[in-house]
């Protein structure tokens, strides 16, 4: 077995960590954890050149695809971004907490998503392991991020404010390919011509759809300029070969029947991981991956436990898990339009459960509306000037159930459910669905309303509040007590950043007063509790 299979293998004593320093044990017995620099970008499924695409121009992520592991398979649970986002940050399945809806304070500022207690972002396990944690500065994740979370979450935020010789996560967030940016940038320079955008079968050819599309592909072109900026500086320090570098979308789209979509337009989306030793660089992976392995996979790249109310299966690292055999999805209401629809897929097959269908799968979301690409569809579907595979998306009644073949159709336009030679194939997705997906983690999903996840979560009607700390002081140390379903931070009022409490705290002379807060998620902070030490 080659060495790297053992580092990111399973069944393993080393930890990747020591994939950089391997060769120097000798020298000295503690290996270095490995940095991690995850650059998300917004609302793109698989536009990029090093995917086969022959209209993007993104040099610089094909050449970073060269050196990395690039998947062929890795969906979101929703083609959306803070559903997306809360799978992403907690390891767990939107719909199964009550966080699928779009956002979740839509309604009610003040509300926040409360998961099951003892769910905590997967960046405090890495805190608590020594990593400082930075997000420059997206987070949407269904609730306010908690103080636990982030050791700097600002547009400041950087691993370079990391101390010396501390590992560092970081997340940077790239927007200019995010949905709004088609009509912000309508009138900006096109790296791309619209005579040359190649159409998929469910858009009318038609000069404003070329024109959007256009757009959408010059964003990405801007993304690729600033993804590679982002790389560089990494190189310019010398930090590259102990960094692992992650690339993904948050959610496939941006365009109609793109984004917020379920069908694989809105849930597949690139990701490529490249690893310090070049392992497995420039290949493929076709395993089925989802959203919520990606925090699962990070912990098992860094040697943390992973906490066992996460969803999601490590892809790489100590803890690598079993491939999956299914991937779900699930939609519910996306601004003010809702829907409720659901899916399974295997590596061919996708199955797509409709709990609405006397209404069209297309929803006149008025955020979508500002696009002229949406607008013209809408305008032509009313004018019955869409064939029958553009208009299937504006059908009333849009049907019970959907079935695709996504290697013959990869596009998903063609409903197997009436053809009879696929009743076997239907019937095997209808029995996973029920019994992978609904029964393992969704059975009040069926049943549930948004307004009774929320009388859940917030029980009295508002939002519940973390209870204040117990504390002593003892042989020089600050000790906290609190139950484990919360998490506590502390600061000296010369520090501008919160610590995440976890164990003992040495005191010093010059400390002051010290401040002590309790939080959790999707509950109120605890009153700030200010201890004078001397």
């Amino acid at each position: 077995m080659k060495q790297s299979d053992i580092l990111y293998g399973a069944g393993t004593l080393l930890t990747l960590a020591s994939c950089a320093t391997v060769s120097a044990a000798s020298k000295d017995s503690t290996p270095k954890r490995p940095n991690i620099l995850v650059i998300v970008c917004e609302d793109i499924s698989c536009y990029l050149g090093c995917y086969g695409d022959s209209v993007a121009i993104t040099p610089n992520l094909d050449r970073f695809a060269k050196e990395s592991v690039r998947h062929t398979r890795m969906f979101t649970c929703v083609g959306v971004s803070s559903p997306s986002r809360y799978s992403l940050i907690t390891g767990r399945y939107s719909s199964t907490d009550g966080a699928n809806y779009m956002r979740s304070n839509y309604f009610d500022k003040d509300f926040e998503v409360v998961p099951p207690a003892g769910v905590k972002c997967f960046t405090e396990y890495l805190r608590q392991a020594g990593y400082y944690c930075t997000n420059n500065s997206k987070t949407d994740y269904q609730f306010v991020s908690p103080l636990s979370a982030w050791d700097e979450s600002s547009p400041k935020a950087h691993w370079k404010q990391a101390p010396e010789g501390v590992p560092f996560y970081a997340v940077f967030n790239l927007n200019v390919t995010h949905e709004s940016m088609i009509w912000k940038n309508s009138e900006a320079e096109l790296f791309v011509k619209p005579s040359d955008v190649v159409l998929p079968p469910y858009y009318p050819d038609t000069e404003v759809v070329r024109h959007d599309m256009a757009v959408m592909y010059s964003n990405i072109t801007r993304m690729d300029t600033q993804f590679e900026q982002l790389y560089e500086e990494l190189v310019a320090a010398d930090k590259l070969e102990n960094t692992i570098v992650i690339f993904y979308s948050d959610n496939g789209g941006p365009l109609p029947r793109g984004k917020r979509e379920i069908m694989d337009s809105g849930t597949r989306v690139p990701f490529m991981i490249r690893f310090p030793d070049g392992y497995r660089a420039g290949t493929t992976n076709d395993a089925l991956n989802m959203f919520v392995d990606i925090p699962a996979t990070i912990l098992s790249l860094a040697g943390v436990p992973i906490p066992a109310n996460m969803h999601g299966k490590a892809m790489y690292g100590t803890q690598r898990d079993k491939p999956r055999k299914y991937v779900f999805g699930a939609t519910d209401r996306f601004d003010e339009q809702v829907e409720k629809r659901a899916s399974i897929r295997d590596k061919r097959y996708l199955y797509i459960k409709n709990y609405m269908p006397q209404q069209s799968v297309y929803r006149p979301n008025k955020y979508r509306l500002q696009m002229d690409m949406m607008r013209n569809m809408e305008e032509l579907s009313v004018a019955g000037q869409l064939n029958d595979v553009q208009n299937a998306w504006f059908e009333i009644p849009s049907g019970d159930e959907q079935l695709f073949d996504c290697k013959k159709d990869p596009y998903n336009v063609h409903n197997l459910v009436p053809e009879k030679r696929y009743a076997g194939v239907l019937r095997r997705m209808r029995q996973a669905f029920k019994q992978e997906w609904i029964e393992k983690y969704n059975r009040k999903w069926v049943s549930y309303k948004e307004s009774d996840f929320v009388r859940e979560m917030n029980p009295e009607g508002k939002k519940p509040q973390c209870p204040s700390p117990e504390y002593k002081l003892k042989d020089g140390r600050l000790i906290i007590t609190v139950d484990p379903d919360y998490s506590v931070v502390y600061k000296s009022a010369s520090s501008q950043n919160w610590s995440l409490y976890s164990g003992p705290v040495p005191l010093k002379q010059t400390d002051g007063t010290l401040s002590i807060v309790v939080c959790r998620i999707g509950y109120r902070n605890s009153p700030q509790l200010d201890i004078d030490l001397f």
